[in-house]
C-alpha cells in the first residue's frame, strides 16, 4: 500500500519531473545553446561591424564631398581670363592652397586639349602630362565634377586621388578644367582609416567595384590591388553586385569571416569591414565548461526546492485532503475547510467551501420541497404532523388549547374544470395569498389536498371553540370575496371543520375530528362551519342535530 502511494505520490512526480528537467536541459544546453550563443554573438559582432563599416563609409564620403565642394567654388570665383595669365594664375591658386589646403598634392589648370597651364605647386614633368588619355577628363569636358578612381602618380609613383571639375566663361562656356589631387596616404584623407581596427585580426577595404580594386586598406600591402577573382569569395561577390549588409562567409584564404559592407555616399565606392569568426566568438569549450557547472548546481538548487515545495506549498492540501477524507466517513461534520494562504491550493479550497455550501443549500432546498407544497409554498401534510405534534406537547405543558380547522373550497372544482388548471393554480395561490392575511404569527397554514387546507392554531384561551370560531369566519368571509381572474369575475365559499383539544388527544384523532366535521358543514349547505365535539365521536354524531353534533354557524350568521 505503501508503495503504491509512493507510486502516486505529487513529490515523487515532482522529483522525477525536477531530474528530467536537469537531464534534459543539461543535454540542450550542451549540444544546442553553445551553438545558439555563437550564432547570437556573431549576430552582435555583424551588427557592430555593420555600424563601423557605415561610420567609415560616411566619413570617407564627407571628406570626399568636402574636396568636391572646394573645388566647385575655386572654379566658379576663378576671375576671368586669369588662365590666359600663368603667373597670375599660379599666384591666385597659392594663395587658395595656402588658405585650405585639402589638396595635399596642389591644384592646377588644364586646357580644352588636356595639357596642364597652370600648378601649384610645380611638380617636376607635370606640363608633359596629357589628361585626354584619361575618360574622366572627358567628362568634366561634359560639366560633371569627377571623383577619379586612384592611381599611382605618374611622377611620383605614390597613390594618389585626383578630382576634376569644369572651368566656365562668363557665357557658361566650357574652356577648361580644375582638379586637385591628394595622396591617399597624405594626412586629411585617408590615413586614419588605416588606423580604425577593432581586433588585432580584423580589416578594412575601400573599393572601387567597377574596377574590383582596392583603394586603400587597413593593410598597406592591398592598397591600389586587385580583389581575388569571382568565385573565391561569395560574399564579396555578392556585395560587388550590390549587396549592402553583413553575413559570414568563406574568404579567398579559406577563413570564415563576419564581414559588413557599406556604400560611400555620392561615390561608386563601398567599405568591407571584416573579422574572422573565430576571433568574435569564444572558444566553445570554455562555455561548455561553464554550462556544465551550472547544470550541476541547477541539479542541487532543483532537488532542494522540490522538497521545500513539497512541505511548504503541499502541507495545507494535506492537511485538507485528510478533514475531507474524516468528513466523508462522517469522524466530522460538513464544515467549511480552513482556508491557511491565498494560494492555489487557498483557491482549491474555496472551491471545495464553495461546493460544500451550495451542497447544503441543495439539502435545505430538497428539505423545504420535502416539507411543503410547490405550489403555494405551505407547509404540507408532512410538516403539519410535526407542527401538530409539537403543538399538543406545547399545550399540555402550557396548559392552554390546540384548534384544527380544516378547510375545504366550495365552487373550485367548476372554475379549474372550466377555465383549466392555469387559472385552478392562480385562485389556489390567491386564497392561499388571503387565508395567510387571516393567520396568527406562530400559527401554521398547510395545504393537505387539491383545495383543501388545514389552519393549526394554537395557546387558545378558554373556551378554546371562540377562538376558533372567530378565525373560522374570518376565513369564510375572505375567500367569499370576489375573485378577479383575466376571464372574468368568480366567487368561492369554503366550508370549515373545527376540532379543538387541551393537549390531551393525540394528532391523528384531532385531525380526523376536523375532517368529520367539515363534511358535516358541507352537508349543513357549505359556506358555514361545524364544531366537533370536545371528544371526537363517531360520524354519524356529527350528523345529528347542533346540540349533539356540535356548533354549527353559516357564513353570514351573527357570528360572521
Amino acid at each position: 500500500m505503501k508503495i503504491k502511494r509512493f507510486n502516486c505520490s505529487l513529490v515523487t512526480r515532482l522529483v522525477l519531473f525536477g531530474l528530467a528537467l536537469i537531464v534534459g536541459s543539461a543535454v540542450l544546453r550542451y549540444y544546442l545553446l553553445v551553438g545558439f550563443l555563437e550564432k547570437e554573438q556573431a549576430q552582435v559582432t555583424a551588427d557592430q561591424q555593420s555600424t563601423i563599416a557605415t561610420y567609415l563609409a560616411e566619413d570617407i564620403g564627407y571628406r570626399l564631398q568636402e574636396r568636391v565642394h572646394y573645388l566647385e567654388g575655386l572654379s566658379r570665383h576663378l576671375p576671368q581670363g586669369l588662365q590666359e595669365d600663368p603667373a597670375a594664375a599660379r599666384g591666385w591658386l597659392e594663395g587658395h592652397q595656402q588658405l585650405l589646403p585639402l589638396f595635399g598634392q596642389g591644384l592646377f589648370i588644364a586646357d580644352l586639349h588636356g595639357r596642364i597651364v597652370v600648378d601649384h605647386p610645380t611638380l617636376n614633368g607635370g606640363r608633359a602630362l596629357s589628361l585626354t588619355r584619361y575618360a574622366d577628363f572627358e567628362r568634366a569636358l561634359q560639366g560633371d565634377t569627377v571623383i577619379c578612381p586612384p592611381l599611382a602618380n605618374p611622377v611620383s609613383g605614390k597613390p594618389v586621388i585626383a578630382m576634376l571639375t569644369p572651368l566656365r566663361n562668363a557665357a557658361g562656356q566650357i574652356v577648361g578644367v580644375m582638379g586637385g589631387s591628394h595622396e591617399l596616404n597624405a594626412p586629411g584623407l585617408l590615413d586614419h582609416l588605416q588606423r580604425a581596427r577593432r581586433e588585432p585580426t580584423g580589416s578594412f577595404l575601400l573599393i572601387a567595384p567597377a574596377q574590383r580594386m582596392v583603394i586603400a586598406s587597413s593593410d598597406e600591402a592591398l592598397q591600389l590591388t586587385l580583389l581575388p577573382p569571382a568565385g573565391q569569395d561569395p560574399l564579396m561577390d555578392q556585395a560587388l553586385q550590390g549587396f549592402r549588409g553583413n553575413g559570414v562567409g568563406r574568404a579567398a584564404n579559406g577563413v570564415n569571416e563576419i564581414k559588413a559592407f557599406a556604400s560611400v555616399p555620392d561615390t561608386d565606392w563601398m567599405v568591407a569591414v571584416s573579422l574572422p569568426l573565430a576571433a568574435a566568438v569564444p572558444k566553445a569549450e570554455s562555455t561548455r565548461a561553464l554550462i556544465g557547472r551550472g547544470g550541476l548546481i541547477q541539479s542541487v538548487i532543483i532537488l532542494a526546492l522540490v522538497l521545500g515545495a513539497y512541505f511548504w506549498f503541499f502541507r495545507p492540501l494535506h492537511r485538507a485532503a485528510d478533514l475531507a477524507r474524516r468528513m466523508t466517513r462522517g469522524e466530522l461534520p460538513l464544515s467549511p475547510l480552513p482556508v491557511e494562504r491565498r494560494d492555489e491550493v487557498g483557491h482549491l479550497t474555496m472551491a471545495f467551501n464553495g461546493l460544500l455550501s451550495r451542497l447544503k443549500m441543495h439539502q435545505a432546498e430538497l428539505q423545504h420541497q420535502a416539507h411543503h407544497d410547490v405550489l403555494t409554498g405551505l407547509p404540507n401534510r408532512m410538516m403539519l404532523a410535526e407542527r401538530m405534534q409539537a403543538a399538543l406537547t406545547h399545550a399540555c405543558r402550557e396548559r392552554n388549547g390546540v384548534a384544527l380547522l380544516f378547510l375545504d373550497l366550495d365552487g373550485f372544482k367548476p372554475i379549474n374544470d372550466t377555465l383549466g388548471h392555469k387559472a385552478g393554480d392562480q385562485v389556489l395561490q390567491e386564497v392561499t395569498r388571503r387565508l395567510r392575511q387571516v393567520a396568527r404569527h406562530g400559527d401554521t397554514l398547510a395545504r393537505v389536498g387539491g383545495d383543501e387546507f388545514v389552519l393549526l392554531v394554537t395557546d387558545l384561551g378558554r373556551p378554546f371553540e371562540t377562538g376558533a370560531q372567530v378565525l373560522a369566519e374570518k376565513c369564510i368571509r375572505v375567500v367569499s370575496e370576489p375573485l378577479h381572474l383575466p376571464q372574468g369575475v368568480f366567487q368561492l365559499g369554503v366550508s370549515v371543520g373545527i376540532a379543538v383539544c387541551d393537549g390531551s388527544c393525540d394528532a391523528d384523532s384531532l385531525l380526523q375530528a376536523a375532517d368529520k366535521a367539515m363534511y358535516a358543514a358541507k352537508g349543513n349547505g357549505r359556506g358555514c362551519y361545524v364544531i366537533a365535539p370536545a371528544r371526537p365521536a363517531a360520524a354519524e354524531e356529527l350528523s345529528a342535530p347542533a346540540e349533539t353534533a356540535g356548533t354549527s354557524r353559516p357564513a353570514g350568521s351573527a357570528h360572521n
